[in-house]
């Protein structure tokens, strides 16, 4: 409300300006030219300083410039203390700068003064409403409608008062009863765009905000209001716009750059949403939400402990929030704080006890604490809660995983695939169940199928090659072609966008080597890795970069970190984001730990992040990537020339494939088992997924023509692995009595078992590798059959290693003929058992200082070659005999 309307005659005593006199201010009002208008009346005052109509446009015009009026209007009231207008005028000025009370007094000044002034009971209304009085409030209202039902203001004020009650259509009613009397007026339009969004009415709404802003384009909150509706129609750009328009007004508020920062983080625009948080945090630091998506963001952008200090702030305004803890509880668990988490999820269990998703974290937390029983009654309380909760059957599958209850997982599993066909961990997680259950038929054919729901699921196709490599049904030939299309599909698109690498091309240089792994842990692939690195963290012309695809804090882990110059963990770093960070740390040679194993980063090789790539260790087969340039393997397990045409990569020779670091805990060697038994106990310590029908009727044959022998089958996942393979055994003829089987166990009680085997028999076409390791250093040896690609190749090249060629059968007659002869001979197996950890000791596999400089030797040549612009070519690393003198000594 602006003060009096200077064209209004004023009363002409003598002592007050004549109407002429305002003339020249009339214009000027009407012409807009308002800083004029107030020098002319202040020009007026000084020839009339007690002229309240004088004073009363003075501040009319300070008002209309956004200056402060309150002196002006005051002395008009101290002029003219009986005018109801010029307090009504004094009222509405405090109100402009928030002073409410002074307001108020202003208000009921005018009312004593008139009681029927219908205005000054509306503008009552609105101090009353703003102080949170909304039934005084009103009811000065009504008041003012019973005086003047024409009055807009007391419609709008009223409909605010039913807004506020949450009664929107009979807010809708009055503001358009409003409209009718005020038609162009912006924010009226606006507040029906804001009953259509609460009546959710999001065309109508968008009507209402655009006709508010055809009215007034700088109407921040009509901006704001058309923000709100399209966000929540998922039309994030166009939000963005919106809210964009809002924030560049003065009128701004912290919601809009609230929704700005919201519909930025939709689109993908995290640096730019993270700008529009912050800002909304500033501006009002007591609104939790902004807090809580911005510290979503830092969460998903894995800073994860800024986010989980955001976390907190916000539940210092709102201890309450649901989301707030619930996110803090996610982010806490990705952080490894384990306790916290479940503190967290604990909090919103307690808020909302009957939510299926609370049951299903805390379950998660409990299942990564390896308290499995409370994490599987937290499963089950999520799925009787929420039965058609993809997540909580997930966690249900994954808890009954990890007990081994593998057929129960995959009932879960399945269930997941159900209700919700595109979930790619319920895919994963079956296949990996039906594996270890020794199912790799199905898990093939299920595989298969997930990859026609979406064939672009890296992880699932790598899976897939995996199984395959277990397959009966598999020939070589099938086999890379399999792994030819894997990067046909994941690589081909990538290779035009290979980057040129501009690594300085000096063939001596000190090398920048990046090893990749998910297993740099107490792992498998850990045990053969250590020890290389153990060496070449002592060599001058290497600088080592290992990045960690897992997160685990362990004394292997530890140790490792302690062995390179850098260490990076990127398990939440996408595949081109894992690219770009390697291409930025300049890495020279980059070697894959992994091949197609679970939680691999082949599609970041498939990117060519650097300019040489090796894979070594992790899987017994070709990558299929052309941007992968050399496998490391040795002269046993890929004889030179027999099984290049297998690889993409070119054939790299070492000493040894890789060392064998004994197990710390391993028990001395006991003597042969059969010297006191008086028969003999073959065995297997290998994956149930190896265990076929065909493996189980060749050791049949072989335990039929060995009289009185039996065999221990350890590592078994479940009782129902164990039931199956005993039935698989009867059906060849195999007594119950003649087989026993044991559970998974720890690394010290698993090799202590080998006190009960004699012989060992291997797996086809997937054979022992680890397995054969740990055998021949208890004293026991492999009976293996050799095959026609690498999977089939790793026991016979163990034993090579070890000078047992007698142990490696050409196929299943020989290899029965083979173990009846051996069998029959215990003499042999009495002093074979103790000299087994020599002669491992003694192989290239038990002196990793070998290997290790081989490995150099190989690293150098391939980058020599490099340098000079020449293509990558198979070679031996060669190292002189009287360099491997002295090694490990």
């Amino acid at each position: 409300m602006h003060a009096t309307d200077p064209t209004a005659s004023p009363p002409s005593d003598g002592q007050q300006p004549t109407q002429q006199e305002f003339d020249h201010i009339v214009c000027l009002y009407e012409s807009g030219e308002h800083a004029q208008m107030e020098e002319a009346t202040r020009a007026l005052l000084d020839s009339y300083p007690a002229s309240a109509l004088g004073w009363s446009v003075l501040g009319m015009a300070l008002q209309l410039q956004g200056k402060d009026a309150l002196p002006a209007l005051q002395k008009t009231v101290d002029l003219a203390p009986g005018d109801a207008e010029a307090q009504l005028h004094l009222g509405n000025a405090h109100m402009e700068v928030g002073q409410l009370d002074l307001a108020m007094g202003s208000f009921m000044r005018a009312l004593e003064i008139a009681p029927a002034f219908a205005e000054a009971l509306s503008r009552l209304g609105d101090v009353l409403q703003a102080q949170g009085h909304l039934k005084e409030a009103a009811e000065c209202y009504r008041g003012a409608l019973d005086l003047d039902p024409a009055l807009a203001m007391a419609h709008i004020g009223k409909g605010d008062i039913l807004q506020a009650q949450r009664q929107f259509q009979a807010a809708e009613t009055s503001y358009r009863q409003a409209l009718t009397l005020v038609p162009g007026a912006a924010e009226i339009h606006r507040k029906l765009g804001d009953m259509h969004v609460a009546l959710n009415r999001p065309e109508q709404a968008m009507q209402s905000y655009a006709a508010a802003l055809q009215d007034d384009p700088h109407n921040a909150m009509a901006h704001g209001g058309m923000g709100n509706v399209l966000f929540r129609l998922d039309r994030n750009a166009q939000a963005a716009a919106s809210y964009q328009a809002a924030t560049a007004l003065p009128t701004a508020i912290a919601a809009h750059h609230h929704g700005l920062g919201r519909s930025l983080h939709a689109i993908g625009e995290t640096a730019e949403a993270e700008t529009a948080y912050r800002q909304a945090i500033a501006l009002d630091p007591s609104i939790a939400a902004p807090m809580l998506h911005y510290a979503d963001l830092l969460r998903e952008t894995r800073r994860k402990e800024q986010a989980i200090a955001i976390y907190q702030a916000a539940l210092l305004l709102e201890p309450q929030n649901v989301d707030t803890l619930n996110n803090l509880g996610m982010a806490l668990q990705e952080d490894g704080q384990l306790e916290q988490a479940l503190a967290s999820f604990q909090q919103v269990l307690a808020l909302s006890p009957n939510n299926p998703v609370s049951h299903s974290n805390i379950a998660a937390v409990l299942n990564a604490m390896g308290r499995q029983d409370a994490a599987l009654e937290s499963c089950r309380r999520a799925v009787k809660l929420g039965p058609k909760s993809a997540p909580a059957h997930v966690n249900l599958g994954t808890c009954l995983m990890e007990m081994g209850r593998l057929s129960e997982a995959v009932n879960s599993f399945e269930t997941v695939v159900k209700l919700d066909p595109h979930h790619r961990r319920a895919h994963v997680n079956i296949s990996a169940a039906l594996t270890r259950l020794g199912r790799i038929d199905q898990a093939i054919i299920h595989t298969r199928q997930a990859l026609k729901i979406n064939p672009d699921w890296d992880e699932l196709h790598s899976n897939l090659l995996f199984y395959l490599t277990h397959s009966q049904e598999m020939n070589a030939a099938a086999l890379f072609a399999e792994h030819l299309r894997y990067a046909e599909h994941f690589e081909a698109p990538l290779r035009t966008s290979w980057p040129q690498h501009a690594n300085t091309r000096d063939p001596e240089r000190r090398l920048r080597i990046g090893f990749v792994s998910a297993d740099l842990y107490n792992h498998a692939v850990a045990n053969f890795i250590t020890p290389i690195l153990e060496h070449l963290a002592h060599s001058p012309r290497l600088e080592i970069v290992a990045y960690a695809n897992s997160f685990h804090d362990d004394p292997v882990s530890r140790h490792l970190h302690g062995l390179v110059s850098i260490w990076r963990q990127v398990e939440k770093l996408t595949h081109a984001e894992l690219a770009q960070l390697i291409t930025s740390d300049a890495i020279d040679i980059l070697i894959d730990l992994s091949g197609h194993t679970g939680f691999n980063r082949l599609p970041a090789f498939a990117r060519k992040p650097a300019p040489l790539q090796v894979t070594w260790i992790g899987y017994p087969g070709t990558t299929g990537l052309q941007a992968m340039d050399y496998y490391l393997t040795d002269r046993y397990l890929a004889p030179i020339g027999m099984l290049d045409g297998q690889f993409t990569e070119k054939l790299l020779f070492l000493p040894a494939s890789a060392p064998f670091l004994p197990s710390p805990v391993a028990p001395p060697v006991s003597p042969v088992p059969a010297c006191e038994n008086g028969y003999i106990t073959f065995g297997s310590f290998n994956r149930a997924s190896k265990l076929s029908r065909d493996v189980i009727a060749r050791w049949s044959k072989l335990l039929r023509a060995v009289p009185g022998s039996k065999m221990v089958l350890a590592g078994m996942p479940s009782e129902d692995i164990s039931n199956k393979l005993r039935a698989w055994f009867a059906r060849e003829g195999i007594a119950a009595e003649r087989l026993s089987f044991y559970a998974h166990t720890n690394t010290g009680d698993y090799l202590a078992l080998h006190r009960l085997i004699d012989i060992c028999l291997d797996t086809a076409p997937y054979t022992g590798g680890t397995t054969t390791l740990h055998a021949l250093w208890m004293g026991v040896p492999t009976l293996t059959m050799t095959g026609s690609n690498l999977p089939g190749r790793v026991g016979a090249t163990l034993l090579e290693h070890v000078h047992l060629n007698a142990f490696i059968a050409l196929d299943d007659a020989d290899f029965v003929q083979k173990g009846s002869l051996i069998a029959e001979d215990i003499g042999y197996l009495v002093s074979l058992r103790t000299s087994l950890r020599e002669r491992v000791k003694n192989s290239a596999m038990g002196q990793p200082g070998m290997i290790a400089s081989g490995l150099e030797r190989a690293l150098r040549t391939m980058w020599q070659r490099w340098s000079a612009g020449l293509p990558p070519v198979s070679f031996e690393a060669r190292i002189a005999d009287s360099e491997a003198e002295g090694k490990d000594q």
